[in-house]
């Protein structure tokens, strides 16, 4: 029900976005206070003056308030930033890719996976201390749990999900890890599952990109964020690919930077992408009655 009603309310968006007049565009994007009409959802309304000063974390976040976490965020092809030669790429409408601060919060003694799914999605996991079920960080798709056993000497992962049998994995290759038997490779081709641990330390957010951002190489799914400065995180991760690095230039703006390359046999754009914050709260869409 959440994933349609956000799904009119940007299509609602982009028909009075479309039906607005040019002129009103042009003479709407001149107010400092926030609307949905005038973010930049095609990349090309807004610039940012990069000789500012960044914004600081501190003044996003409050006892009363935290812009990270309250609000859904768009994201749009930030190229053109670096590059005007870049004509970006457009996404409108509910296919465009949206991000999700969450707040870190897990039991003590958690042991944390990173899952890569064949090279397109990544998920965070942990495990509490001693106990066989392994569980799914919050994202907006599911928090899902999941028993496990592991059979023929650590070769053979099975689980099960409410009690029903949910999957049966053999490992491909060696086991890498003595301590920790779920560390590795597991499945078959095309749908390669991997499991490496990620440490959580200092992280107090985690970043969930939900839809896959066409063309460009940055995967879908969750990250560990751990903060640099007063203006900057780096995502915590275990794999090559899962480096990122986000960049708050004021409180309605983040650019999000690829700090990885690809393989020669793999295509993807590694441009800059920018996070455009929605101006209504998550609890305000949440209430509106289609």
């Amino acid at each position: 029900m959440k994933t349609l009603k956000l799904s009119i309310l940007f299509l609602i968006t982009i028909i009075l976005l479309l039906s607005c007049d040019k002129s009103e565009i042009k003479e709407t994007n001149k107010s400092t206070e926030p609307n949905f009409i005038n973010m930049n959802l095609s990349n090309s309304v807004n610039e940012i003056d990069n000789s500012n000063k960044k914004a600081s974390f501190s003044l996003m976040v409050s006892d009363d308030y935290d812009l990270f976490t309250d609000y859904y965020w768009i994201m749009a092809d930030g190229r053109y930033i670096e590059d005007q030669q870049v004509i970006p790429i457009d996404w409108v409408g509910p296919g465009t890719p949206r991000a999700i601060f969450r707040r870190l919060d897990l039991p003590e003694g958690s042991i944390l996976y990173q899952e890569r799914l064949r090279n397109t999605m990544f998920t965070i996991m942990y495990i509490k201390e001693g106990k066989d079920v392994i569980y799914q960080i919050e994202n907006s798709f599911s928090n899902n749990k999941y028993d496990f056993e592991f059979r023929n000497n650590f070769s053979t992962l099975i689980t099960l999900s409410g009690g029903y049998f949910f999957g049966n994995q053999n490992r491909v290759g060696e086991q890498p890890n003595k301590d920790y038997p779920l560390v590795g490779i597991w499945g078959e081709l095309p749908h390669l599952t991997e499991y490496r641990i990620v440490n959580p330390t200092d992280c107090m957010y985690y970043l969930e990109i939900y839809r896959e951002i066409p063309y460009f190489a940055v995967r879908e799914g969750t990250y560990l964020l751990k903060q640099i400065d007063d203006s900057t995180f780096e995502t915590v991760t275990s794999f090559p690919d899962g480096h990122l690095r986000l960049e708050i230039i004021d409180e309605r703006t983040i650019i999000l930077r690829p700090l990885f390359t690809l393989p020669d046999e793999e295509e993807g754009l590694l441009g800059i992408l920018l996070l455009h914050r929605n101006p209504l709260r998550i609890s305000e869409i949440d209430d509106i009655e289609f």
